[in-house]
């Protein structure tokens, strides 16, 4: 069973990620509602998956993105947003985010990106 972190500030959408996630197959690992804590995180739990929002209080996602990425270039990461300015989303690309899902998303729609992104980790080579 592949397994996940979330990382987002409102406690209501960690908790419908959470389902989609369960739903989608994965064991949820570990939840925080600050991008300061992902790179801990991901490195207590090395989770398959890295669910995370970019505008929180705090450190933004998309920088605390590039930083766990620049040091865990595996890592597998979907950005789960409500809003992103047009340099954040391009600065993610480049870093190597998989994937984004705009909130409110469909939870079968989210599911299926939150797969896709694990499988395609798994076709890459090492």
């Amino acid at each position: 069973m592949p397994s996940a972190i979330i990382i987002d500030d409102s406690s209501i959408m960690r908790g419908q990620i959470r389902q989609v996630l369960k739903w989608a197959g994965f064991e949820v690992t570990a939840e925080a509602d600050s991008a300061d804590d992902l790179v801990a995180l991901y490195e207590r739990h090395r989770p398959d998956l890295v669910s995370l929002d970019i505008v929180m209080p705090g450190r933004d996602g998309a920088a605390a993105a590039i930083d766990l990425l620049g040091r865990h270039p595996q890592a597998v990461v979907v950005m789960c947003t409500s809003m992103a300015a047009r340099d954040q989303i391009l600065a993610c690309q480049k870093a190597g985010v998989s994937y984004y899902l705009l909130k409110p998303f469909n939870p079968a729609h989210a599911a299926k990106i939150y797969r896709a992104a694990v499988e395609r980790a798994r076709e890459r080579p090492q």
